[in-house]
C-alpha cells in the first residue's frame, strides 16, 4: 500500500467517523493548519515580547526617576510618623540598575589522552540574534544598592521619633541602621 492509498483510506475512516463529506475534510484540515501556524507563531512572538520588557523598563526608568520616587514614597511615610512634622529625604546609590543575563552552563567532561575525566563547568551567556545585532537575554534587572539615606525633620531631635524612623526606613529599604542618618530640621 502506498501513502496515496494509505491518505485516502485515512480520510475514508474520518470522513465516516465524523459524518463529513470528502470534499469538505480537506478545506477543514487547510484551516487547521493554518490556525496551528498562527497560533504558534503567536506562541513565539509572545515569547519574544516577554524577553524583551525588562530592558525596555530599565531603558524608559532611569536611576533618577527611581530615586526621586523612592524619596517621595520614604518622605509620606516619615512624615505621618508622630511628631516627624515635615520631612526632607536623600537617597543615595551605590551604582544604578544592573542587568541580569540568561546563562547557559555547561559541565562537560574533558577526557584526556590518558583516558581520564575532568569535570569542568562552561558558563556562557545566552545571546540571540536582535534588531539591532546579537545581545544577551535580560532575566530580571536589580536595583540599585542604596548607599545612604539621610532624614531631616521637625521631630529629629526626639530620640523616640529618630528610632522610629531609623526602626521604618531599614525595614522599607532592607539596609542597616549604620545608613541612616536623622537629623532635626532648623
Amino acid at each position: 500500500m502506498n501513502i496515496a492509498e494509505k491518505l485516502k483510506e485515512a480520510i475514508n475512516r474520518i470522513c465516516n467517523k465524523t459524518h463529513l463529506n470528502k470534499k469538505l475534510l480537506p478545506v477543514l484540515a487547510l484551516f487547521a493548519a493554518g490556525i496551528i501556524i498562527l497560533a504558534a507563531d503567536g506562541l513565539v512572538s509572545g515569547i519574544s515580547d516577554k524577553t524583551e520588557k525588562p530592558s525596555e523598563i530599565n531603558a524608559q526608568v532611569s536611576v533618577n526617576d527611581y530615586v526621586s520616587d523612592l524619596e517621595e514614597r520614604i518622605t509620606s511615610i516619615i512624615s505621618s510618623i508622630d511628631g516627624a512634622g515635615a520631612t526632607r529625604v536623600m537617597i543615595t546609590l551605590e551604582s544604578g540598575n544592573e542587568d541580569v543575563y540568561l546563562h547557559n552552563y555547561d559541565y562537560g567532561e574533558d577526557v584526556d589522552s590518558s583516558g581520564a575525566g575532568n569535570r569542568e563547568m562552561r558558563d556562557e551567556y545566552v545571546i540571540v540574534n536582535a534588531e539591532n545585532g546579537e545581545k544577551g537575554i535580560v532575566v530580571r534587572v536589580e536595583e540599585p544598592e542604596i548607599r545612604g539615606v539621610a532624614v531631616v525633620c521637625e521631630g529629629g531631635g526626639n530620640s523616640y521619633v529618630r528610632a522610629e524612623i531609623i526602626s521604618t526606613v531599614t525595614a522599607l529599604l532592607n539596609i542597616s541602621s549604620a545608613r541612616v542618618s536623622v537629623a532635626k530640621m532648623g
